[in-house]
């Protein structure tokens, strides 16, 4: 049975090769996991800076939101405010356009569908926020200084491990004016093209 020893060192040499191979396999699989969860980890840290750096930016940048039009403005006095509202819009996308990408990286599904919201709150505050403001009653600035304050704590809970807070009365309604505003814009765009459908028949008919 001598003839079995060399049989059975390569056997062996076999099984050890491949655990030795199985262990080795792993031990890449779980660097390059770890590596990647670390890169993960990197993007969210980066992106939660990015994220407090721009609310900060934002909540100082809405104290000075524009007004309504007020009656009675000469041309001269309405170009001076259309300008200046064109420029804080545009100062208002320069922050945004950041915060978005970063909202991008975020994993938590919830987190970034609430912090994409708060950005379409704030892209829609010149007519779609109108009924957050209840006719003038509430400031522009409050409305908007109270959707972002809900954004940061959403963040904050979220870097806590803590369930997603409530919105306050601010970011409600906000959100309740939007998908108002929302639906009358569909409503309005559907009578158009009921409307438009109706002429065209007309003429038709008027042709045949």
């Amino acid at each position: 049975m001598d003839w079995l020893s060399p049989v059975s060192g390569l056997v062996g040499a076999l099984v050890g090769a491949g655990l030795s191979y199985f262990g080795t396999h792993r031990a890449q699989v779980k660097a390059l996991e770890d590596a990647r969860q670390a890169r993960l980890e990197a993007k969210q840290d980066t992106a939660v800076a990015t994220l407090a750096d721009t609310f900060g930016k934002l909540q100082r940048h809405v104290r000075d939101v524009p007004g309504a039009r007020e009656r009675g403005l000469d041309a001269e006095e309405s170009a001076a405010f259309t300008a200046a509202r064109e420029t804080w819009d545009q100062e208002l996308e320069d922050l945004t356009a950041p915060a978005r990408v970063a909202v991008g990286v975020i994993r938590d599904e919830a987190l970034r569908a609430r912090l994409y919201q708060t950005l379409d709150l704030l892209d829609g505050w010149q007519s779609g926020l109108e009924y957050a403001y209840r006719g003038g009653a509430r400031s522009r600035a409050w409305v908007l200084r109270g959707v972002l304050a809900h954004a940061v704590a959403c963040v904050g809970a979220w870097q806590r491990e803590e369930p997603m807070p409530e919105p306050n009365d601010a970011y409600s309604d906000a959100v309740e004016s939007l998908e108002l505003k929302r639906e009358e814009h569909e409503a309005t765009a559907q009578a158009e093209a009921e409307y438009r459908r109706e002429q065209r028949a007309q003429t038709q008919g008027g042709h045949s």
